[in-house]
């Protein structure tokens, strides 16, 4: 049973970092997109796509405040794909459906980047 988690554990993994590649060069941040195999990098990606700085990674060190500011910048990374902030809300209780939304969204041909 341990394996198993193992290996849905790694396939997750790939299928967003697959997600979050297409969707930063989809955004035209060919630089940065390789970031989205690293898992410290993946977070600041996600900020950058927001048009933040990558130090804001440091507040998740804060207690509290890194799920509020977490929640807002689902909320922003959202909406600069086009999808409404809302969608945040299975990020909260049901996440591997909010996973599964970013996966297909990267392969949607209705998925564009907003803040361009």
């Amino acid at each position: 049973m341990h394996a198993v988690s193992i290996i849905l554990g790694i396939v997750g993994y790939i299928l967003t970092g697959i997600a979050f590649f297409r969707l930063a060069k989809l955004a035209g941040r060919h630089d940065i997109a390789w970031f989205a195999w690293v898992p410290i990098l993946s977070a600041i990606l996600q900020l950058r796509l927001i048009r933040k700085s990558g130090w804001w990674v440091l507040m998740y060190l804060v207690p509290i405040a890194n799920i509020v500011f977490v929640i807002i910048w689902q909320v922003k990374l959202l909406n600069a794909y086009g999808k409404h902030g809302a969608w945040v809300l299975f990020g909260i209780f049901i996440n591997i459906v909010y996973y599964i939304m970013w996966i297909v969204w990267a392969y949607s041909e209705k998925t564009e980047y907003k803040l361009a």
